[in-house]
């Protein structure tokens, strides 16, 4: 099932001033974990994603992704010296998975991160660096998509 149809952008604000660039990078990670995970042939995975709907894996991207907002602010403010996914982000939704299942999800996700900040390096909109600019793809996904 496609990503954008399961996790609208609207998750990712509640009002104008939440439509921020920064948002907008966290909405792009959520589509680009969920497809990661979809896509996933990982053995510790199989019997996880087998119970999950598409519906209820696409809100665990979108909550894991807004997770990420304060280890991603601390690598770029400099607290940390990378973005640091912890366990919780995973245990805190997902109470009763296995120790393997939460290191594949853990291991998707950081290599869905490393995927998007290599699209970002190429990107003009420089989401991180704008971060708290308002965003308007988030007006275009109301008016009908990004392209609108």
């Amino acid at each position: 099932m496609n990503a954008e149809t399961l996790i609208p952008a609207r998750w990712f604000y509640r009002d104008n001033s939440q439509k921020t660039m920064l948002n907008w990078l966290l909405y792009e990670f959520a589509l680009k974990f969920y497809d990661h995970i979809a896509g996933s042939r990982a053995k510790a995975l199989a019997k996880w994603k087998a119970q999950l709907t598409d519906e209820r894996l696409a809100e665990f991207c979108a909550y894991y992704s807004k997770r990420m907002r304060l280890s991603i602010l601390d690598n770029i403010e400099g607290h940390t010296g990378t973005t640091v996914v912890y366990a919780e982000y995973v245990t805190d939704y997902l109470h009763e998975n296995s120790q393997g299942e939460d290191a594949a999800i853990r291991r998707i996700g950081g290599i869905a991160w490393g995927e998007l900040l290599s699209t970002c390096a190429a990107c003009p909109c420089r989401c991180l660096d704008r971060r708290s600019e308002r965003c308007e793809f988030f007006d275009r996904m109301e008016r009908g998509g990004y392209l609108s």
